[in-house]
């Protein structure tokens, strides 16, 4: 009786385990987020708040040094509107802005594989160059960390304080 009692119970502890839904982890395409980006060189370790706007491609970023703040926005055609908090009358379009090539390849999400049907915690690409390391947080289900390597040495840190995903 207790054998009958015991295979029951497992069955049922079983199918219940396995119907479990299980969320998966998300790569938005259009977010708002807030992050902490921290460059690293042979003598240096440069740290930037960065607030970024990421609408169907096109990105806006606001980065923050503590000693001053520089608002980048990214248009289509390799041009940027840049401006800063010291002068916010006076703003400057420039053609083909190199760092803002770099500043929008490191925080777009949309170089990482999302072919798999579950995603894993961490993604890998890798270009030739550099390697990204994308990790997710288990509590939102959202980007949480993005490594960047270079030969095996870490060269960049992208930690995501508030990320939010938008329609």
């Amino acid at each position: 009786m207790k054998l009958k009692i015991l295979c029951l119970l497992l069955i049922v502890l079983t199918v219940c385990g396995c119907s479990k839904k299980v969320d998966p982890f998300v790569i938005p395409v259009n977010y708002t987020g807030e992050a902490l980006m921290k460059v690293y060189t042979e003598n240096s370790e440069n740290a930037y708040k960065v607030n970024i706007i990421c609408r169907d491609g096109n990105y806006s970023f606001r980065t923050d040094t503590g000693a001053q703040s520089w608002n980048f926005a990214y248009l289509s055609g390799n041009r940027c509107v840049l401006n800063n908090d010291k002068f916010p009358e006076n703003s400057v379009v420039v053609e083909n802005f190199k760092l803002t090539d770099s500043l929008v390849y490191d925080f777009d999400l949309s170089k990482f594989d999302i072919s798999a049907e579950t995603m894993p915690e961490e993604l890998v690409y890798f270009d030739g160059t550099y390697k990204h390391v994308l990790n997710f947080s288990k509590e939102r289900l959202l980007p949480s960390t993005i490594f960047i390597y270079k030969n095996d040495k870490l060269v960049k840190t992208i930690q995501y304080e508030k990320i939010s995903v938008e329609e």
